[in-house]
């Protein structure tokens, strides 16, 4: 027993050590020497989640510290996923007034590290990337007519900034937006903004109705996601969907199918929010999706039918027997794992699909299906993936590693030769040690 308690003592000490010297690299931002501190671990099996989430924690602070330019921006952005973690370092980078400085600002600002009062010295800044930042503060009642004059601003970094800090007294200069803003992410963040609005605008829903008619994919899913907000839905909004569910098709009006099916029967007012003719539609709409539409709307059906209901149950069982769409028959054989009864048969025939045998999207969407199952039998598939000269697959790998629970596994990704690897990699480490 004293050997053993010693051997175990002595591992335990030889793993700390290590990680120290990781640490200390990723603080330096060395990865050769990050990366010869963690491979022998990793060999070894001794590199825990909580480990990793250190070393990830010096890479993320290293990026934020000494990235310069466009590049520095952009590591920020990356790492607004694990914000919390990172306060500190955004803290001091805000300090310096560039554009990463903003981005850094404005995250502090919308994870609620900052208060809206501290950042409004910035409102009239020359940047319009300080100035958005200013911009995002106006979220009191007297700042109407500047959240309007900012809707107008020259820069969409303005503009959108405006709509994400908007109120109900903004509701006539988002519909404006939404209409003829000459971004499309802006007219976007504006349909959103008039989903949030609470007490809810009758004239919104109407006013929403014909700029569907106008309106790409992209912005009718935003337009039926506002529809079917709880506080839209009650003004009008649920008249409009019973028109979308009886004549409507594409990805907006599948995604509103799949929430009233799945949604609350009740609105905020405690009223039904959709009756059980509407419901009926939405079944029938995602059952026709599934069984007949074209391939990215099947898909989409797919990826959020609600399988509490029967039909669009059976339907989904359906597409398992698809032959000429492998993308379609892994989605449906995805979905089937959330069933009792279906699952052990829906794994069997996922284990095909996640051998490197099979196409690769194909097989590492199975993976990932088998990875939030537990199923450790696929791991060293999704290991394989982590040298993979795509870094979206590298990521995916890494995400699919802390579904498994086995996130410190891609450790090595800190020290990738691809900053935006290395910083998405590292929010991923930090979210899969908070996740323990």
């Amino acid at each position: 027993m004293r050997i053993t308690l010693g051997a175990a003592a002595l591992a335990m000490m030889v793993t700390s050590c290590a990680s120290s010297a990781a640490v200390s690299a990723a603080r330096r931002g060395d990865n050769v020497a990050l990366a010869a501190a963690v491979t022998p671990e990793l060999r070894a099996g001794n590199l825990q989640n909580d480990e990793a989430a250190r070393i990830a924690q010096a890479v993320a602070e290293h990026a934020i510290e000494t990235s310069k330019g466009d590049d520095a921006q952009a590591r920020v952005r990356e790492l607004r996923t694990c914000a919390s973690t990172l306060e500190s370092a955004l803290a001091s980078r805000a300090e310096t007034h560039d554009a990463a400085g903003a981005e850094a600002a404005l995250t502090l600002l919308e994870i609620g590290a900052w208060s809206d009062a501290s950042t409004r010295e910035w409102l009239h800044d020359p940047s319009d990337d300080w100035r958005a930042v200013g911009v995002r503060s106006l979220v009191r009642a007297d700042d109407a007519d500047a959240r309007a004059r900012a809707m107008l601003d020259p820069s969409v970094k303005v503009r959108r900034a405006a709509m994400r800090a908007s109120t109900a007294h903004d509701v006539a200069s988002l519909l404006e937006a939404a209409r003829v803003d000459p971004d499309l992410l802006a007219r976007s963040e504006a349909v959103r903004a008039i989903a949030r609005i609470d007490p809810p605008s009758r004239d919104a829903a109407l006013r929403l109705h014909d700029l569907w008619t106008t309106s790409d994919d992209p912005l009718r899913e935003d337009i039926a996601r506002a529809y079917v907000s709880p506080n839209l839905a009650a003004a009008g909004g649920a008249e409009e969907l019973r028109g979308l569910l009886a004549r409507g098709h594409g990805p907006g009006v599948v995604g509103v199918a799949a929430t009233i099916v799945m949604g609350s029967r009740t609105s905020p007012t405690g009223a039904p929010s959709f009756d059980d003719e509407t419901r009926k539609s939405a079944v029938a709409l995602l059952v026709r999706t599934i069984d007949q539409a074209p391939r990215r709307e099947r898909l989409l059906a797919l990826a959020m039918a609600p399988l509490s209901n029967a039909d669009v149950r059976a339907a989904v069982k359906r597409a398992t027997a698809e032959t000429n769409d492998l993308d379609t028959r892994e989605s449906a054989l995805a979905r089937l794992l959330e069933v009792p009864q279906e699952r052990e048969a829906a794994k069997k025939e996922l284990f095909a699909f996640a051998s490197p045998s099979s196409p690769g999207a194909v097989a590492r969407r199975a993976r990932l299906a088998l990875a939030a199952e537990g199923e450790v039998l696929v791991q060293a598939w999704i290991e394989a993936d982590l040298n993979n000269a795509d870094a979206a697959v590298k990521l995916l790998a890494a995400n699919a590693l802390m579904t498994l629970h086995r996130g410190a596994r891609a450790t090595l990704l800190l020290a990738d030769p691809d900053a935006h690897v290395r910083t998405s990699a590292a929010c991923t480490l930090l979210g899969a040690s908070a996740r323990r």
